[in-house]
C-alpha cells in the first residue's frame, strides 16, 4: 500500500500509526533532570539517539502532554529550560519494568525514582541524578532545544540537543577493550506496546 500520512496518519486497513514500527528498533533514553529546587524527574524517551560521535552528541524528542499550540509540556523539558542538564541512562533488560513505570504521569515534583524503586545517584558533572541501578549513563549538558513543525491541532514537539560531558559504564562490560552489547542487553522500542531486547549480534566489517 501507499498512503500520505500528511491526510491521514492511519488509514485503512491499518487501525494504528504503523510509523513507530518502521523507524525502529529505538535506543530509549532515559532522561533524568532536576527543576530550580532540585527535585528529579526521570523519564523515558523512544525517539532518542546519538548523533555524534567526536564530540558526543545525544538527541530526543519530548511531545507535548496536551494537543494544540500551549499545551503543557513535559516535565523533563520543563526542567531543562530551568536546569538545562540531564543523565541519559541506558535501559538494560533487567530494568524494563522500572522504566516503564517512570512512564507513569505523576504530578510534577513527584519522584519518579522512588515511584519505581530506583536509587538515585548523584552524578559527577551535573546536577541532575544518574540510576544507580544503570549499567551506562551519560552525563549531559543542554546544546540547543528546537521546536519542531506541529499540525494546526496537534502536539508540539521539541528537538533537545545534548553535549555529552561524562560517561559511567558498568566495568563487568568491558571486555577486550570494548563494551559488549550482550551484557548490556539493551531494551529497544518497535511500534505500538512492543519492545525488543538485545540478545544476538552479528559483525559485517566495512568494505576496504
Amino acid at each position: 500500500m501507499f498512503y500520505d500520512p500528511r491526510v491521514d496518519p492511519k488509514p485503512a486497513p491499518l487501525t494504528h500509526n504503523p510509523f513507530n514500527a518502521l523507524v525502529a528498533p529505538r535506543p530509549i533514553g532515559w532522561i533524568a533532570t532536576v527543576d530550580t529546587q532540585g527535585r528529579p524527574n526521570l523519564a523515558p524517551f523512544s525517539y532518542f539517539n546519538g548523533l555524534s560521535a567526536d564530540p558526543p552528541l545525544i538527541g530526543f524528542a519530548p511531545n507535548a502532554l496536551e494537543a494544540g499550540p500551549d499545551g503543557r509540556c513535559k516535565d523533563t523539558l520543563s526542567n531543562l529550560r530551568e536546569v538545562p542538564e540531564l543523565t541519559a541512562n541506558v535501559v538494560s533488560a533487567h530494568l524494563a519494568r522500572a522504566m516503564n513505570e517512570t512512564s507513569r504521569a505523576l504530578p510534577p515534583g513527584e519522584s519518579e525514582f522512588d515511584a519505581a524503586g530506583l536509587t538515585a545517584v548523584p552524578a559527577r558533572w551535573v546536577r541532575a541524578p544518574r540510576v544507580g541501578e544503570a549499567l551506562a549513563c551519560m552525563e549531559c549538558e543542554v546544546f540547543d532545544i528546537i521546536r519542531l513543525p506541529a499540525k494546526p491541532q496537534g502536539r508540539v514537539s521539541h528537538l533537545v540537543l545534548a553535549a555529552v560531558v561524562g560517561i559511567h559504564i558498568d566495568d563487568h562490560l568491558i571486555r577486550d577493550g570494548r563494551v559488549d552489547s550482550l551484557a548490556l542487553a539493551q531494551v529497544a522500542r518497535l511500534g505500538y506496546f512492543d519492545y525488543s531486547i538485545v540478545r544476538e549480534t552479528f559483525e559485517l566489517p566495512r568494505p576496504e
